[in-house]
């Protein structure tokens, strides 16, 4: 591993304990490129190393059918249940990478930024996604030290690593399974994707160079407020063309 490669993983650690120390050495010398393949490579990596004991979960849960008629079908379906958890495992919370992509888009207008100045941005920005790596080691434990209860289904293979729950699903104690419009707030508005939005709070207040003010904080929220309501939107569309 290079030098330059080196010290950008060293960003993305040191932001997580010392979020301003690690903002303004960014703001010294970015290199969001370098950075951004650190934190996709890592929680990428990290990420598949679940699909093993999904693998295993999900044969539990379709064994053969004993009709050989219904075999082809299953196997069918088996691949794009695959394809899904690959996917899935790849892709850091959707909702919290589209709101980079979406405070990219308004910081710079709203700080009046010159265009030189954008590479600073987009290192913070991508500083700001280091909390997505934490999630998956957590989502790496969970899958590796909970069993199933009960008969596996396909279902449980898709759902393992989100057991590991860091949102308002942590607070619900019914038996009852939770109802489908808290299952998808959790998934957007969580420990991982909050942290995410302070740390680009500071990074915002960085680059404004001023006192903190409510706007630093109110500006990425949007951010990710508006990502959630666009993956909502767009899920019902890429999951059938990924399960095809």
């Amino acid at each position: 591993m290079t030098r330059p490669a080196v010290r950008a993983a060293g960003r993305v650690v040191g932001v997580l304990v010392d979020p301003a120390g690690a903002m303004r050495a960014t703001l010294e010398q970015p290199v969001p490129l370098l950075m951004l393949t650190v934190v996709l490579c890592t929680t990428a990596m990290l990420g598949l190393a679940t699909i093993p004991r999904q693998l295993a979960l999900l044969a539990a849960g379709l064994p053969a059918p004993a009709d050989p008629l219904l075999v082809a079908q299953q196997e069918a379906l088996r691949a794009g249940l695959v394809r899904l958890m690959v996917m899935d495992r790849l892709a850091p919370q959707p909702a919290v990478l589209l709101g980079a992509a979406f405070l990219f888009l308004t910081a710079g207008p709203v700080l009046m930024l010159a265009r030189d100045n954008r590479g600073a941005l987009a290192a913070v920005i991508v500083l700001g996604l280091a909390p997505l790596a934490v999630d998956r080691i957590g989502e790496l434990g969970i899958s590796y030290l909970l069993t199933v209860e009960g008969a596996a289904t396909a279902g449980d293979a898709i759902r393992l690593p989100y057991r590991f729950e860091t949102g308002p699903l942590v607070f619900w104690r019914d038996a009852a399974p939770a109802p489908l419009w808290l299952e998808l707030l959790d998934a957007r508005v969580n420990l991982a994707s909050l942290w995410c939005v302070a740390l680009w709070s500071v990074g915002v207040q960085q680059l404004d160079g001023g006192r903190w003010a409510p706007w630093h904080v109110a500006l990425p929220a949007a951010c990710l407020a508006g990502a959630g309501f666009a993956t909502y939107a767009v899920a019902p569309l890429v999951v059938p063309v990924i399960m095809r």
